[in-house]
């Protein structure tokens, strides 16, 4: 016989676990805030006394990895790539994985550039013949209820671990949005790890800096997921809700951003020579298991993730500082 829980109890249970969790010296007043005159800590400081249970771990099964050509002084460029988890996943991501265990990119093209904006690659120069079992995005594709769930479980999970800590413990934590702006006009909050955002009851994931954005055409094209935009920069929040998010760069953003600016209109390489070839991008978990990387991100729930916003300064929108995200030494 299967036990089930009744939802209100499963609210409970977590809110019990993470009372526990935030009971250790971690959170003690004086290890917060300057008010007292003692120094507030860094952002790294914040991180270094989370408890290690707040670290959770990001399975291989969701990252990728994109191999650019070395740099001219022999540098190895890799950026590593966590895709939105499978069960949350809609069309665009399993298209993703799909191109990614073809090999499809290898060979492709970066040819867009465009400062603070996007670094685009794809096939849109080579005209290469797409697999025949990608699946057809429709456009509600850009919306994602599982997100949504997650996110309000998330969030009330860590309101409620910041009212205890706050009352019982004599902090001084900041619920996020007391923190935060959004200019987006979205409600916007963290759940497993990613930024979300809700408007007109549609929760989506938000295009960050470091989101990775499928192209498409006039609507209701959603495009297929082959053709990919790199957010580089804030103003690519204008594409919430109207372009797909598929996942984001976790590590190594740097070898995509840090390329000659594209010269013709909207970024783009104005010549053929000048576009970047793409080495490979491979699912992590083709690799040998010595050589597949692991990462962990901060738990959304965890009132350390407020801690280190407040670190950062405590103000700005909900893309202003990314989610705490570390490499597990091998």
């Amino acid at each position: 016989m299967t036990l089930r829980v009744p939802k209100h109890s499963r609210f409970m249970l977590i809110l019990l676990a993470l009372l526990a969790l935030v009971s250790g010296p971690a959170y003690a007043q004086e290890e917060l805030a300057s008010e007292d005159g003692t120094p507030a800590l860094t952002p790294a400081q914040v991180l270094d006394a989370a408890p290690a249970d707040h670290w959770l771990p990001i399975p291989v099964s969701d990252l990728m990895i994109l191999t650019l050509p070395d740099d001219e002084e022999g540098n190895e460029r890799r950026a590593v790539i966590q895709l939105i988890p499978a069960a949350m996943s809609g069309a665009h991501v399993r298209n993703v994985r799909k191109l990614a265990a073809a090999h499809w990119w290898d060979g492709t093209k970066i040819y867009r550039v465009a400062k603070d904006f996007v670094t685009q690659f794809g096939g849109q120069p080579d005209n290469k013949a797409l697999p025949e079992t990608l699946e057809t995005v429709p456009e509600s594709d850009y919306f994602n209820a599982a997100l949504g769930a997650k996110r309000d479980t998330d969030m009330a999970a860590l309101d409620a671990a910041v009212q205890y800590s706050n009352e019982y413990q004599g902090t001084s934590i900041r619920p996020l949005m007391k923190m935060i702006y959004e200019s987006y006009g979205s409600t916007v909050g963290f759940g497993g790890g990613w930024p979300i955002g809700t408007q007109n009851d549609k929760s989506f994931p938000l295009t960050c800096r470091g989101s990775l954005s499928p192209a498409h055409y006039d609507p209701p094209d959603a495009g297929t997921g082959a053709e990919i935009s790199i957010i580089t920069g804030e103003a690519a929040r204008s594409l919430d809700m109207t372009f797909g998010m598929v996942g984001r760069v976790i590590d190594g953003l740097e070898h995509v951003t840090n390329l000659p600016l594209g010269t013709a209109e909207g970024g783009f390489y104005a010549d053929k020579s000048q576009h970047i070839p793409i080495t490979s991008i491979r699912l992590a978990s083709e690799l040998p298991v010595a050589e597949q990387p692991r990462y962990e991100y901060l738990a959304s729930y965890s009132p350390v993730m407020l801690q280190y916003l407040e670190a950062h300064g405590g103000w700005g929108n909900i893309c202003t500082v990314p989610v705490p995200i570390r490499k597990v030494a091998e």
